[in-house]
């Protein structure tokens, strides 16, 4: 196999925007979204989360052997005991130890560290947009998925996205591009589902609006109406399956 190069795998930003120096979770938001309590959330950034958090929960919890590309500071992992956690960037690693039990390994997704056909699901979240050679990555989620296993993919919804400049954003995706990609990688679309309407992205000029009571309230209250008669979400979440 060749060796992986790490130069090009992925765009992103200043981790430490979101961990401290000693590794831990510098804002509160983000410490909400590892709850995966609804309850617990004051922003539309933690909710929408934990809203995707939920989806992938419910959609993997009877799987046996989980891959989480792009884990982060284990968001997901958090609610899944059994998943490993693969990540390029080491002090995303480092803190999601302090945070979750499961194994985490330093990884690239050009590049997975498995055999072929090692997992029965595999998770992606807000990971692809980050991807100069999407197919590639998902080339090997293939490859190391069982024939039949579940991959769930999450990713901003360009229609939306575009607007708000997010750092380190290299090709967002709309639902048609991001199906067509699964496609010619040999999955199969079993569904589409969303996570909320539009809020204020944490990358914004403006993000302390998420946080304002009253505009929270207003915003989730809106989603609650809303959310059941509109497709134009702020993420797509597409759950796939690998032909056989």
């Amino acid at each position: 196999m060749k060796a992986p190069d790490v130069s090009h795998s992925v765009h992103t930003y200043n981790y430490f925007e979101y961990v401290t120096p000693n590794f831990r979770i510098r804002h509160e938001r983000d410490l909400q979204e590892l709850s995966g309590n609804l309850a617990n959330a004051t922003s539309g950034n933690a909710y929408s989360w934990i809203v995707k958090g939920i989806v992938v929960k419910e959609l993997v919890a009877n799987a046996d052997h989980i891959l989480d590309v792009g884990c982060g500071f284990g968001r997901n992992l958090a609610q899944l005991p059994q998943a490993i956690g693969i990540d390029i960037t080491l002090p995303f690693l480092k803190t999601a130890h302090n945070y979750v039990p499961n194994h985490l390994i330093q990884a690239d997704a050009y590049y997975l560290p498995f055999r072929d056909g090692e997992f029965d699901a595999v998770i992606m979240t807000e990971v692809i947009e980050h991807i100069d050679d999407q197919h590639q990555v998902i080339a090997e989620v293939a490859r190391v998925l069982k024939r039949g296993g579940m991959f769930i993919i999450s990713a901003p919804n360009r229609n939306i996205s575009r607007f708000a400049r997010i750092p380190g954003h290299v090709h967002e995706l709309t639902y048609r591009e991001i199906s067509q990609l699964l496609v010619s990688e040999g999955f199969e679309i079993l569904e589409r589902k969303g996570s909320t309407i539009p809020y204020v992205p944490a990358g914004s000029s403006i993000v302390w609006l998420d946080s304002n009571r009253l505009f929270f309230f207003t915003w989730k209250l809106l989603n609650r109406l809303l959310s059941p008669f509109i497709n134009l979400k702020w993420d797509l979440v597409v759950i796939t399956r690998l032909k056989n």
